[in-house]
């Protein structure tokens, strides 16, 4: 293996220990051991916004689930804003599991990183591991709107 080489893989394995890193921060992720973050780093592709950008759009379908690592974004509803979630949240899930339309639109509000975690590496990673699965069920209950319990 040449020494470039050699040098690409080191610089790669750094940058999925600072994920790691990162992610360790946010309570969302306190019952992950090592090992399940650095799967999810693995798995997810990681961009920097340097201003407003939408990264879910209300009525499409669901392709992937997004974690915010810095920055905020505004959830919208039409054009009403109905949220402005933080760093450490998880986004677009919801959808995303329930097969529907997304229905909101998240878009940054300013400078903003985040990963994007496609619609089957979130499938494997769910069923791999167990406090992903539990934490995605937690955030689709906090996400989703409750609606009127049918007496019936």
């Amino acid at each position: 293996m040449s020494d470039r080489v050699k040098q690409a893989a080191a610089a790669k394995e750094a940058e999925y220990q600072e994920g790691v890193r990162r992610l360790r921060e946010f309570d969302t992720f306190a019952k992950f051991s090592d090992k399940d973050l650095q799967r999810i780093i693995r798995a997810a592709h990681r961009t920097s916004t340097s201003g407003p950008w939408p990264l879910i759009q209300e009525q499409t379908p669901s392709d992937a689930c997004y974690i915010l690592l810095s920055g905020e974004a505004g959830v919208y509803v039409g054009h009403d804003r109905v949220a402005l979630v933080g760093p450490g949240e998880v986004l677009g899930e919801s959808a995303l599991r329930r097969g529907k339309l997304r229905n909101v639109t998240v878009t940054t509000t300013g400078r903003a990183e985040v990963l994007h975690v496609g619609r089957d590496d979130l499938d494997r990673l769910l069923n791999e591991i167990p406090a992903l699965r539990d934490t995605m069920d937690e955030t689709v209950a906090r996400h989703t709107p409750q609606g009127p319990v049918d007496q019936s």
